[in-house]
């Protein structure tokens, strides 16, 4: 008989043996950090730059960012600096590479075709970028600018003088880009104001070049002052004279350039006596202390006072004085630091907190649109330093100023204008500054100014709504007087108030001797120094 088929049974498979899943670690993870939840901020910078002064900021830059790390940061965040080699591609790599080791933050690049081009790698990984440049065209869509963009220097400073009685501007300064975004800043506040830019004159070029746009923009301007009528104006408060072609004059230039253009505009009888010289950011600098035609000048800068704390803690890390930039990226640094942690992260709405930060350069916060907003203060050039003349706000919510009481001023100054100029087709009230709905116009028109206070008074007032038929209440207004008051623009100052040409004579050397101007301030018997001079 044939033998059965032996039965096979289906092998038995043996249980896998249990594998462990390990997740691929993500970023560049230092060998000291390894059991660490890492925060990673990368630095873009131009350290191979062939400019050497370049080279010198971005070293400055990144000591700075390491000095935020130090004390603002705890442990787990890692500070990854990129050389960009100073130019758009390198930044584009630097982007990349950024992006390749995990950045959470890009920090810089300095300059506005490297911002560019690392903000289109950054965008595309959705890495928010905070970059250093000035150039507003290269902010938005996750890239925000800490930086000093002139525009908001301008604004601020316009926006002071305004209130000091200011509405007639002239602009003189160079025509590259940094001198028309000034000159655009200028035009788009002085409207806002209730002024105007009665005269301006550009110049591209040297010494030569600024003498001859100085020549243009005064020509027949300003009658020379007698030494009268400037020991006169010397022992006043400053007022906008209402008569003058132009009452304040803006200057975008720094260092020896506008050092130059000071004595320049003298030369033409444009007298900081009779017109106020406004700066902006540039003007942050001691050296211009020595030239006496910018005394008494207004610019708009940071708090002082919170930069001197910044500038003492990086001369003791680093035995140097920081570059005027270097606070931007202790404070970026530092921003990074605050949001490592937070609920939002490093995130858009992070970034854009309403309330803003406290910086080394005091406050400062970003719009959706990446510029920035800062807390200006409103400085003088003295003699012997920068007199802080407005002081610069410490929130966001409190305002500098009543936009009511400056509307309304601002509707007075147009119509004080159109009371002395008239309202015809030549010379229309501002289309900026149409007045409210049903009010009229003064039906004559009949002006009387008194020189000797600067007030600009009318006897026909402006009328009310139509169907009421009411006078403006000047007491409701805050005007004080119908028609435009200068007066109305400027606050109470000390009677010590510094005035355009004067000499501290309570800051005297040792050894000094007291200048002929201090002398009639003094008592025969008054002794400032130990030796009785």
């Amino acid at each position: 008989m044939p033998a059965p088929e032996p039965v096979i049974a289906a092998p038995v498979e043996p249980d896998p043996e249990p594998v462990e899943v390990v997740e691929e670690a993500y970023g560049l993870i230092p060998p000291h950090m390894q059991d660490r939840d890492l925060a990673r901020v990368a630095v873009l910078l131009p350290f191979s730059a062939e400019n050497a002064g370049a080279r010198a900021e971005a070293l400055r830059l990144l000591r700075a960012a390491e000095l935020a790390l130090f004390e603002r940061a705890g442990g787990n965040l890692v500070l990854i600096p990129k050389d960009t080699g100073g130019n758009a591609d390198g930044a584009r790599q630097a982007a990349l590479a950024a992006v390749e080791d995990g950045a959470d933050l890009i920090i810089g690049p300095l300059f506005a075709p490297a911002v560019t081009a690392a903000g289109d790698v950054a965008r595309r990984a959705d890495v928010p970028v905070i970059a250093f440049s000035t150039d507003t065209t290269t902010a938005g869509d996750g890239v925000y600018l800490l930086s000093f963009p002139p525009e908001i220097e301008v604004e601020r400073i316009v926006e002071y003088a305004a209130r000091q009685g200011v509405w007639r501007y002239a602009y003189l300064g160079s025509q590259n880009r940094y001198g028309m975004a000034v000159y655009n800043a200028l035009q788009d506040t002085a409207a806002v104001t209730a002024g105007e830019v009665t005269a301006e004159a550009f110049y591209t070029g040297d010494v030569e070049a600024m003498a001859r746009a100085s020549s243009r923009l005064a020509e027949g301007a300003f009658p020379e002052l007698t030494p009268d009528q400037a020991r006169e104006l010397r022992r006043r408060q400053w007022i906008p004279d209402p008569e003058a072609a132009f009452q304040a004059v803006i200057l975008p230039e720094g260092g020896t350039r506008l050092r130059a253009l000071g004595p320049l505009l003298i030369s033409q009888q444009v007298d900081p006596l009779v017109v106020r010289f406004l700066g902006t950011g540039l003007w942050n600098d001691e050296d211009l202390l020595r030239e006496p035609a910018l005394h008494g000048g207004w610019f708009a800068g940071p708090d002082l006072q919170m930069r001197e704390r910044f500038d003492t803690a990086y001369e003791a890390a680093f035995g140097s004085e920081p570059s005027r930039i270097a606070s931007l990226a202790y404070d970026a640094m530092a921003l990074a630091a605050h949001m490592d942690g937070g609920e939002l992260g490093f995130s858009r709405e992070a970034i854009e907190e309403e309330q803003g930060f406290l910086g080394a350069d005091g406050l400062f916060r970003f719009n959706n649109d990446g510029l920035i907003e800062r807390g200006l203060a409103i400085y003088e050039v003295r003699s012997r330093g920068f007199r802080q003349i407005e002081p610069a706000p410490l929130d966001f919510e409190t305002p500098l100023f009543d936009p009511e009481q400056v509307r309304m001023m601002a509707m007075a100054a147009a119509e004080e204008r159109a009371l002395r100029y008239g309202m015809d087709d030549d010379n229309p009230l501002p289309d900026y500054l149409p007045l409210p709905e049903g009010w009229n116009p003064p039906d004559e028109i009949e002006t009387q100014i008194n020189l000797g206070t600067g007030v600009a008074l009318s006897d026909t007032p402006l009328t009310g709504p139509a169907d009421q038929g009411e006078l403006i209440d000047p007491e409701v207004t805050g005007l004080g007087t119908v028609g435009f008051d200068y007066s109305l623009f400027r606050r109470e100052m000390p009677e010590d108030y510094p005035r355009p040409g004067d000499i501290d004579c309570s800051d005297l050397d040792a050894d000094e001797e007291i200048p002929e101007e201090c002398l009639a301030e003094l008592e025969f018997n008054t002794q400032l120094r130990p030796d009785g001079r």
